[in-house]
């Protein structure tokens, strides 16, 4: 039984090319309301967040902002309260392992006593929306937690309004003050990736003397591109038979156009909703010509605030269950990427000392050591149990300090936590007839736990064992005596500390 487990951990992942990361929404919510409170119109993302995205190795975070927050009075102050929030996100993001991309999502607009006003009409000018990003490089210039600055979300129906000008101003007014950090260009008429020579013409138009930009376009894979998805699968694909492609479809004028022009391009936002296994065939093959593009990208979106939006790729359950895009995501990871999940489910970010975890990558050496740097500073090496096709299963050692911890394999490199107790169970149990019939079940994370509890259908069950499993580092073992008159399919659930384990479905 032993040996099926841990041959079941050689199920290989594999991870592919480039820089990924989510859009992390919150701070941009009730755009309608200005300034609005905290916590009622809009919010901020927890550290949890930053946490949980660096350990999937989607470390790059675009935080949507409203320019009417951070700047209530055109060419005015900065708002404190709204900019240190701002600020302590990208501290959250460092600490993580990730960097953020402030992004202004305003559509080339600006909403003062609840008029829109389009800049370059009249009465919001380059000049101000310069002012705005000269005001923010001043605060943010020196911050390593942030990887670039989006100068504005999906600008459209500029009118009078002269985008290129407008955006080659801010980024020349930037520069003059000295920054040079990557500055995101996005495109008009809602930067779209299919559009873009279209609109643009052949030509791209941004000048850089720090030479650190990228033109940053938007695709999703509906019918009219808006990402809102009010059809079904099935509705979509009436309209088009190729719906499977439409991604590298819909990418390909944009990549060919940066080609032509030998400028980096950027995806700033993508995503498919979750109601339907198909999209994420759509979603895969997007992501695989995105690879070979070799541009970044960035999903959308995550936030706390999401529920049950269905391109939301924010983990549900108190940070415990995974989104289905999520995987996908995983398969087109960079090759200094490595992710580490819990053994038993392929899943988690939060492990325990003493536990068995598995970690994907890209590239990996056949020999490979795993070297883990904790919270303390002390670097150590972990126990290798497996390693072929880009995959490594491996032992926490007992002794590597709570919090934050750094892993580095070869070239690669990623992070998660530690916390004391962080149950796991695999979904292949042992069932023994004996005086009664016996379940044995196998898991990870669980020994650490003072109290350990166990429920059959709902009703308490006290274990007969529950500690490790001698044969086998990391592995632990509980033993139950069944209740009688089980009989067909039965939900056990392992709680450890007050920590629920996934569930383990069986059928009798």
């Amino acid at each position: 039984m032993m040996r099926t487990i841990l041959l079941l951990l050689g199920i290989a992942m594999p991870l592919f090319a480039q820089r990924r990361g989510v859009n992390l929404s919150g701070a941009e919510f009730g755009q309608t309301v200005f300034p609005g409170a905290l916590g009622k119109e809009y919010t901020f993302n927890t550290e949890k967040s930053f946490q949980y995205f660096s350990a999937k190795s989607l470390n790059l975070l675009r935080v949507p902002v409203r320019w009417e927050r951070l700047q209530p009075v055109l060419r005015g102050a900065l708002d404190q309260p709204y900019l240190n929030l701002l600020k302590t996100n990208s501290a959250w993001a460092k600490a993580s392992g990730a960097r953020i991309v402030i992004d202004v999502q305003n559509f080339g607009r600006y909403i003062s006593a609840g008029q829109e006003l389009v800049i370059g009409n009249g009465r919001v000018t380059a000049a101000d929306l310069t002012d705005l990003w000269v005001k923010l490089s001043a605060e943010f210039r020196g911050d390593d937690g942030v990887y670039a600055y989006g100068l504005m979300n999906e600008p459209h129906d500029m009118g009078a309004g002269d985008w290129k000008s407008i955006s080659q101003t801010v980024l020349s007014a930037i520069r003059a003050a000295g920054d040079t950090k990557m500055i995101l260009v996005p495109g008009d008429s809602w930067s779209s990736a299919e559009a873009w020579p279209r609109v643009h013409g052949t030509n791209a138009w941004i000048n850089d003397p720090a030479a650190n930009f990228a033109f940053e376009a938007h695709t999703y894979f509906d019918s009219d591109n808006s990402g809102t998805y009010k059809q079904s699968y099935d509705q979509e694909l009436g309209r088009n038979p190729s719906l499977a492609q439409i991604g590298p479809a819909r990418l390909a004028p944009f990549v060919d156009w940066c080609r032509a022009n030998k400028v980096q391009g950027f995806l700033g936002e993508f995503g498919v909703p979750d109601n339907d296994a198909r999209w994420l065939t759509v979603l895969d093959n997007f992501l695989a010509a995105l690879d070979a593009s070799g541009m970044d990208g960035l999903y959308w979106a995550a936030g706390e605030w999401w529920g049950n939006y269905p391109l939301s790729i924010q983990p549900s359950n108190s940070f415990s269950v995974d989104r289905p895009q999520l995987p996908v995501m995983l398969r087109h990871l960079g090759p200094a990427a490595f992710t580490t999940v819990a053994a038993p489910t392929f899943a988690g970010w939060v492990f325990a000392p003493d536990s068995l975890v598995s970690g994907f990558g890209r590239d990996l050496p056949a020999d490979a050591s795993v070297q883990l740097t904790d919270s303390a500073g002390v670097t150590r090496p972990a126990k290798v149990l497996y390693n072929g096709s880009g995959q490594i299963n491996y032992a926490i050692p007992a002794d590597v300090a709570l919090g934050k911890v750094d892993v580095k394999v070869g070239a690669a490199s990623g992070v998660f936590w530690l916390e004391r107790v962080a149950p796991s169970v695999f979904q292949n149990p042992q069932i023994i007839q004996g005086a009664g019939l016996y379940l044995v079940m196998y898991g990870t994370g669980i020994r650490n736990a003072k109290l350990i509890q166990v429920s059959v259908n709902g009703k308490d069950v006290t274990p007969l064992y529950a500690g490790p499993q001698p044969e086998f580092a990391g592995l632990d073992q509980i033993n139950i005596l069944l209740p009688g008159g089980l009989f067909g399919d039965v939900v056990v659930q392992v709680v450890a500390d007050g920590k629920p384990a996934n569930q383990l479905s069986l059928r009798l």
